[in-house]
């Protein structure tokens, strides 16, 4: 046996027999979910949990239940072949709503925008929340630049009305009084 061992290997003895390895064979479940049964199975179908040797499986709907219904066996066996630690007995099935995917980050820009002016003491006031002065600095100035711009419903002319017998728009919202 090496002095060193690594990480991985460590946190799988550790949590051999402990309710934290039960919890990471989960979220392995979760993630490779799609790996396991396949794209089109996995869009309406969600490991919600593992509780008791047992796998409790969301279904979006009624046709997708009946699917995996069928499908018990080949997941069980799949999931096995794929993790033999887990001891796995039986698959309960519900139907229910599935967890939205995570949204997939956009790129971040590595320099920070231009910015010309003195930030305004509001934007500052808000940023001064944040611990980082960095970020303070750069986030009041977008904020300032933000309250800059003109909005896009100021720039559009108000829509003009018509009477349906062609007179002009009323400008008042009271109702004429008849004296």
């Amino acid at each position: 046996m090496s002095y060193f061992e690594s990480i991985q290997s460590l946190i799988q003895d550790f949590s051999k027999g402990n309710p934290l390895g039960l919890k990471l064979s989960e979220v392995q479940l979760q993630q490779e979910w799609e790996h396991l049964v396949g794209s089109t199975m996995a869009k309406h179908s969600y490991p919600e949990s593992i509780r008791f040797k047992k796998l409790h499986l969301v279904a979006d709907n009624s046709i997708w239940l009946q699917q995996l219904l069928f499908l018990k066996p080949a997941i069980l066996e799949a999931i096995h072949s794929m993790m033999p630690d887990l001891a796995l007995t039986e698959v309960i099935l519900r139907i229910g709503s599935l967890p939205q995917p995570p949204p997939q980050p956009g790129p971040i820009p590595q320099d920070p925008p231009e910015f010309v002016g003195e930030p305004s003491p509001f934007a500052t006031g808000l940023a001064k929340r944040l611990s980082d002065p960095e970020l303070q600095i750069v986030l009041s100035q977008i904020i300032t630049k933000a309250l800059a711009e003109p909005s896009p419903s100021s720039t559009m002319e108000p829509a003009k009305r018509s009477d349906p017998e062609g007179l002009p728009p009323s400008t008042s919202l009271e109702t004429p009084n008849a004296s």
